[in-house]
């Protein structure tokens, strides 16, 4: 009788510890918006939401950042570029992941209030290895997802792209940079980018100094 509650203890710490090995497997949540701290590095990223009407702030998506020894799961909003602290390293982006670590095939979105699945966008996969190095900011883009006009009866139609391009990289570090001097963005949000100062001077005169190559594949329409 004295044995049960360590067994019980023993057994729940097994159970908590199997459920965070499963949740790591899907990805952990770089922190938004960290003060910048030595050894780490951060990423900024975007999402813009289109629907029939035109843009809205109603809508989500997500998409996975990996390298060989990290992987995170970027759950994206439209409205500010997000700041996400993260460890160095080589990443790509790709498809999400389930509980067991499986790639998903499939993306789900959110538009206004309602879940769309569409296949896994290649180009995604077709975009170029990000070398995060050690107090770097590195913008990565903006994911964007597209409801098509359709008429009553037809099936909605969602398109999902990845833009990396040159003018949305810098504007997405111009848009941080600015957050510093904001009084209308929350006080920890602009300590944040003050911390990131140097770094985000380097990544805006990198992205200036880059050229918009074009793909070397046919775009899939």
């Amino acid at each position: 009788m004295e044995r049960r509650p360590t067994v019980f203890r023993a057994s729940a710490a097994l159970f908590a510890a199997s459920l965070f090995g499963l949740a790591a497997c899907r990805g952990t949540s770089p922190i938004r918006y960290a003060e910048s701290s030595l050894g780490f590095s951060s990423v900024i990223v975007g999402c813009r939401v289109l629907a029939p009407s035109g843009e809205t702030k109603d809508g989500a998506g997500s998409i996975n950042l990996e390298s060989e020894d990290e992987r995170y799961a970027l759950d994206l909003r439209p409205g500010r570029a997000q700041l996400l602290r993260i460890e160095p390293g080589v990443y790509r982006l790709g498809p999400t992941r389930n509980l067991f670590g499986t790639a998903q095939p499939q993306l789900r979105v959110v538009v206004q209030g309602r879940s769309y699945r569409v296949p896994f966008p290649r180009d995604i996969l077709r975009l170029d290895e990000l070398d995060v190095r050690p107090k770097r900011v590195v913008p990565l883009g903006v994911l964007e997802i597209q409801l098509l006009p359709y008429e009553r009866g037809e099936r909605p139609k969602v398109i999902v792209r990845f833009d990396a391009s040159v003018a949305t990289r810098r504007l997405l570090v111009e848009e941080v940079i600015g957050m510093m001097m904001d009084p209308k963005v929350p006080q920890d949000m602009r300590d944040s980018a003050i911390s990131w100062a140097r770094s985000l001077e380097q990544a805006l005169l990198r992205v200036q100094g880059e050229r918009e190559r074009l793909p070397a594949y046919k775009p899939v329409p």
